[in-house]
């Protein structure tokens, strides 16, 4: 860039100065020449551009991602080695990376949001900010079973009921093969199951076609998100569970959609 920026007409004397923002490369240099400022703008354009495609750790390929609702440009590699993977050893310590965050007995109490998604484990039974709790998302893989492991009388009263009714009332799900549906929507592959609404009506010819499409975008993953949760055992796997495309299908489906 600063060479294209040199050809161009700036005197590199003067500073370039650079930012990142949203996973992308900002440069903010101005020239009074309005020529000059033109090309500068389409220089910097290309390169912001080209940012959002290059790994910022090791410079191979990557993609924008989200991490702790950060952007950031990485690799397929580098993502999923800074992305933790809840673990939970015989020992019943919970393991973020390999490192004990702390063991389940030694939690005090426990508190989950309204949705359940959100868990904050306690290790003194008198603290209410949640700043120094354990946090845990649904986001993460495994985050399911971290909450089904904690012991129901840790929650408050008020909760029990909810996280006792999510894992008693589970139902297969017939795009990803897990025991996994709750009111509704998949806590794996976050899938409506089939129904007859207005926008499946028109968008598909029957629940078959929902089905096998739904099981393609999961195949060809393209955010990363199957091979990040590759590791998640939160659900039980449905005897049976069919996948409905074939090849043909997949290679058809790519031509159409990417």
């Amino acid at each position: 860039m600063l060479f294209e920026l040199a050809i161009a007409g700036w005197n590199l004397e003067k500073d370039v100065f650079g930012t990142e923002k949203n996973g992308e490369l900002r440069c903010h240099i101005y020239s009074e020449n309005p020529e000059l400022n033109a090309v500068i703008k389409t220089i910097t354009g290309k390169y912001m551009a080209l940012s959002a495609t290059i790994c910022e750790i090791c410079g191979s390929e990557g993609k924008k991602r989200e991490e702790d609702s950060w952007e950031t440009t990485l690799c397929l590699n580098h993502y999923l080695e800074r992305k933790p993977v809840i673990n939970i050893d015989n020992g019943l310590n919970i393991k973020l990376k390999n490192k004990i965050i702390l063991n389940i007995r030694e939690i005090a109490k426990a508190e989950a949001d309204h949705d359940l998604q959100t868990l904050w484990l306690f290790r003194n039974e008198e603290s209410s900010d949640k700043m120094e709790a354990d946090c845990f998302s649904w986001q993460q893989p495994n985050y399911y079973l971290l909450l089904k492991t904690i012991p129901l009388y840790l929650f408050p009263e008020d909760q029990q009921q909810g996280i006792f009714d999510l894992f008693e009332h589970l139902e297969g799900c017939e795009i990803c093969g897990n025991r996994s549906v709750y009111r509704k929507w998949c806590l794996r592959c976050h899938h409506e199951p089939w129904n007859e609404s207005k926008i499946n009506l028109e968008g598909y010819q029957d629940k078959s076609e929902y089905i096998k499409y739904c099981q393609m975008d999961r195949f060809l993953d393209e955010d990363d998100y199957e091979k990040y949760f590759k590791h998640d055992i939160s659900f039980e796997r449905v005897k049976d569970h069919k996948i409905l495309f074939n090849h043909h299908d997949l290679r058809e489906y790519e031509k159409l959609h990417f």
